[in-house]
């Protein structure tokens, strides 16, 4: 199965958005989403994974749902996990289960891979005994590291810091594994791809970003949709679990949150809110009822 030319660029995993239930243009920055319930406001925002220090702060709509929250939602708590547990759970994921190399696993395109690394100062012996899903996230965040774009200065750290700080509580929609595992359940074929992608994109890691961003900060959620739309378009069965099977379980977590008389802040990625298969499209089909803020 070949992924179009485009490919799922890290930015897909690592990237989200707020679209809308109903499209709209660009808006004045990205926007902020409530579901009332009896007693209950659940409140939705679209993060970026990865910015540079600075780029990233609370404020305005965001700002006032944060204060009005009395516990906060992540895609995954890391704040309960230990660097043991984390680097163990990714390990046993990103391992081959039956021991073949980065190499083997690549096959006849083992050798395309080699060059491209090599073209970009990265050496991948040193990830060697990984599958390609994560040797590809790897490379891409190693890159985008150069140019100065972290997961301490994204959207979750800042707000999981916030939270910590003023003791609001923090708890997670799925567990690490459970993400973990929607990256692992890539077909081979899609891996391999993914690895000469992130490596062709290292060239120039901040082009797809960049674009993203630009929407992202729009609020401009057509072009969001759109950029969904091109990820995936060539890995439905990808598109079914990263994004649709997620969100329906976080859809059905939400609308369980809706009476029992607190107000929830959840963060997700940004994409996570785009189109007819969004957070905000689910719980609208649920019979909820949606404001945009």
């Amino acid at each position: 199965m070949k992924v179009r030319e485009s490919c799922l660029t890290a930015v897909t995993f690592f990237m989200a958005l707020i679209v809308p239930v109903t499209a709209a243009s660009a808006a004045d920055g990205p926007p902020v989403w409530s579901v009332a319930g009896r007693g209950t406001t659940v409140y939705l925002f679209g993060s970026v994974h990865l910015l540079k220090s600075g780029e990233f702060t609370l404020q305005g709509e965001l700002e006032d749902a944060y204060e009005d929250s009395e516990a906060v939602f992540l895609e995954v708590d890391m704040d309960d996990l230990s660097p043991l547990e984390i680097a163990s759970a990714t390990t046993e994921r990103a391992l081959d289960p039956e021991g073949r190399t980065l190499d083997e696993l690549m096959g006849d395109d083992a050798a395309l891979a080699r060059e491209r690394a090599a073209g970009i100062g990265v050496d991948l012996d040193l990830l060697g005994q990984f599958e390609p899903w994560f040797a590809g996230l790897t490379v891409v965040s190693l890159v985008l590291a150069r140019d100065g774009y972290t997961a301490a200065a994204g959207v979750e750290q800042v707000i999981q810091d916030h939270a910590a700080a003023d003791g609001k509580e923090i708890l997670g929609l799925e567990t690490l594994d459970q993400q973990l595992a929607a990256l692992d359940s890539m077909e081979l074929a899609i891996q391999r791809e993914f690895l000469l992608k992130a490596l062709d994109d290292a060239e120039r890691p901040t082009e797809s970003l960049d674009e993203f961003l630009r929407a992202w900060r729009a609020g401009d959620d057509e072009a969001l949709a759109k950029q969904l739309d091109i990820e995936f378009a060539a890995a439905p069965a990808l598109y079914q679990s990263l994004m649709v099977d997620r969100n329906r379980s976080w859809a059905e977590q939400i609308e369980g949150l809706l009476d029992d008389g607190r107000d929830y802040l959840i963060i997700v990625g940004a994409l996570h809110l785009v189109g007819p298969d969004g957070l905000p499209a689910m719980l609208a089909g649920r019979g909820l009822r949606l404001s945009r803020h």
